[in-house]
């Protein structure tokens, strides 16, 4: 039965909580101790604090505490502050920094949403708060709840009229506790940028110069001095990049905020929203600078001293993050690349490293180039260059030796330009089959044999004259037929495509001849030619044989194929065990012939006149770009190790 409430019958309900909510709430907040120091040290560099002092215990069941000389808090403010949910940092109290200490100025806060101040809860489930400001004090003792009503509550313990200003939080550490040294480098490589802003741990000050994870180099500007440039890596990647990019002191005092906008003025050095900008920082110390301070400190006035210096530092700071990025471009390049290998593989040598040498340039002057315009920066420069002719001609005329330029003109007096280019292509092509056949005999991988299946159509020359003087084609309906006789095997198929079979470990591509009547119309197949393609490695058997055989006598039971149709069915492999040989079926129409790579090769070098090998030996063999070879040995559709992660 439905029963309608009105507003009176049932009073409001209320929210429940619960256990895990504030887990999921925080997350890393209270669960990374890492993270968690960071955020209640900003909560004071937030504060406007100059001064920051963190107890830190060495054991289980001490106290840590940390106490700051900032604006404090009012005991009004506390509540709205701590109870509200997602406590909205920017709407309440804006970007900008309030401190009741005049060395800070122009600081921007690290919060927006409130959660830091949940922090604690990441060394322990009860921890307390004391704070001072405008003559007011009180203690405030905060408990993690199991849920309910509240995820926590707040205990006040003590309320007083008392001076001064500065917030303290402290607990007993139970869980989540890390070593002292882990702290004074994880919050010096933080917050050491900021001169005005001093943490002390346990009495001591943690100094820029004396973390770990510090490269200091001293750059030499002529006629100005020498100036100490410090890149510091925090091996932590914090949620912003806050404090990170290119500080620059005078006299150990901060000049302008920290910024990874570009020295050189054509755009920034990192995009802040990457891991390596929230991890990076350089702090560039140029007392020599002194003078060309503005009075307010928020820049240097521009003059050739400081465009000296401004340049000096660039180059260091450029070189540096090179030194860094150089593992990630490698990967970014190699990304690139494989956009556009199609566009690759059409291009010479030389024209391949020329736009591997473009990526290459361009992610160091473009460093927050978004992958995606990479990627299409280097598919348009690979474009441009198949497009390139003119300039390329002028330059190798210009580049050629006397001797040459008599050779190219004999060449020009007996051939016109558009015969040559028909049989140098022609050449060309049947030279990089080879090429790409000599590394699939060794090679394992299935997929660069059934990207070389489809070039055999252009490739039959390899296997005898006859097939360069007759017009074979691919028939897509006979490879059909072979695809069903291997239909116990048809889980094993890896393509749906029409014009070949391809298996695990080998591929199978049917070409076949037409035979035409007096007046030349189409009477059936003449000829049928099979090539089946092993995997690199594979040894041929009598079994490979004795299946080639079955799957021929199939073809026969196409309409096309007469009975005095020739077949022949070319078996390649590797190796092949002793005495196996040629043999005849079906009255003599169907021949099946094993064949080794190697022997299949040197047919291809005689029918091309060996000239792979003497342009080797004449030193036309170009080194080709690492990332380019590695892009253009995997198949179209086989993703490059790595590159899912550099597309992300």
């Amino acid at each position: 039965m439905y029963v309608a409430y009105t507003k009176t019958d049932h009073p409001e309900l209320s929210l429940i909580f619960g256990e895990g909510f504030l887990q999921d709430h925080a997350g890393h907040i209270i669960s990374e101790p890492h993270i968690a120091l960071v955020e209640l040290i900003a909560n004071a560099y937030d504060a406007g604090a100059t001064r920051v002092d963190v107890r830190w215990p060495s054991e289980l069941g001490q106290q840590f505490s940390i106490r700051d000389n900032g604006s404090g808090m009012t005991l009004v403010e506390f509540e709205k502050r701590w109870k509200t949910l997602c406590y909205n940092r920017l709407n309440e109290q804006g970007a900008g920094v309030t401190s009741p200490n005049r060395a800070v100025k122009n600081r921007r806060a690290f919060g927006r949403s409130g959660k830091g101040r949940h922090a604690a809860f990441c060394f322990a489930d009860v921890y307390e708060v004391e704070s001072s400001k405008n003559g007011s004090h009180f203690e405030m003792r905060v408990e993690r709840t199991d849920g309910g009503v509240a995820p926590f509550r707040c205990v006040l313990d003590l309320e007083s009229a008392t001076g001064g200003h500065g917030t303290e939080i402290r607990a007993l550490v139970s869980k989540n506790l890390i070593s002292s040294p882990d702290v004074r480098e994880l919050l010096g490589s933080k917050f050491a940028v900021d001169p005005s802003f001093q943490i002390f741990l346990n009495d001591d000050l943690v100094q820029l110069l004396e973390l770990e994870g510090l490269h200091t180099a001293e750059v030499i500007v002529p006629a100005v001095g020498t100036l100490g440039i410090h890149r510091i890596d925090s091996e932590l990647q914090d949620r912003t990049s806050q404090l990170r990019g290119i500080t620059w002191w005078v006299n150990k005092r901060m000049v302008g905020s920290p910024s990874w906008e570009g020295l050189d003025g054509e755009g920034a050095y990192l995009d802040g929203r990457t891991s390596l900008a929230k991890r990076y920082s350089f702090v560039i110390e140029a007392d020599v600078l002194e003078k060309q301070v503005k009075a307010d400190w928020t820049g240097f006035r521009a003059g050739a001293r400081f465009n000296a210096v401004r340049e000096a530092v660039h180059r260091e700071v450029v070189a540096s993050l090179n030194e860094i990025q150089s593992a990630s471009r490698k990967e970014r390049k190699r990304a690139a690349l494989a956009q556009t290998r199609e566009n690759l593989r059409d291009l010479p040598v030389i024209a391949q490293n020329t736009v591997a040498t473009f990526v290459e340039q361009v992610q160091e002057r473009c460093p927050t180039l978004s992958e995606r315009d990479l990627f299409r920066t280097a598919d348009i420069f690979a474009k441009m260059e198949r497009a390139r002719s003119g300039f390329d001609l002028l330059k190798q005329i210009q580049e050629c030796s006397p001797d040459d330029i008599d050779t190219w003109n004999a060449i020009m007096q007996k051939w016109t330009a558009s015969n040559a280019q028909l049989v140098l292509n022609e050449l060309g092509q049947r030279l990089r089959l080879i090429e790409r056949l000599q590394h699939l005999v060794d090679s394992v991988k299935a997929d660069e044999l059934h990207d070389l299946q489809p070039l055999f159509e252009r490739g039959l020359w390899m296997f005898g004259p006859e097939y360069d003087a007759v017009d074979f084609y691919s028939n897509q309906y006979l490879a059909t037929i072979v695809r069903r006789s291997l239909g116990g095997e048809e889980r094993q198929l890896l393509n749906r495509r029409p014009d070949f079979v391809a298996f695990p470990d080998r591929s199978i591509g049917v070409y076949s001849a037409g035979a035409y009547d007096d007046v030349g119309e189409f009477s059936g197949i003449k000829q049928i030619l099979v090539i089946e393609l092993k995997k690199g490695g594979f040894e041929l058997t009598q079994k490979e044989l004795d299946q080639a055989r079955d799957y021929a006598k199939e073809l026969y039971k196409s309409a096309d194929v007469k009975p005095y149709t020739k077949s022949v069915v070319y078996v390649l492999g590797a190796t092949n065990e002793d005495r196996l040989g040629d043999a005849t079926y079906n009255d003599g129409t169907i021949k099946v012939i094993p064949m080794l790579y190697t022997t299949l090769l040197d047919r291809a070098h005689s029918r091309t006149f060996n000239l792979q090998r003497r342009l080797e030996q004449a030193g036309f063999a170009n080194a080709v770009d690492e990332q380019v070879t590695e892009v253009l040995a995997y198949a179209e559709d086989q993703p490059l190790a790595g590159l899912e992660a550099a597309l992300k």
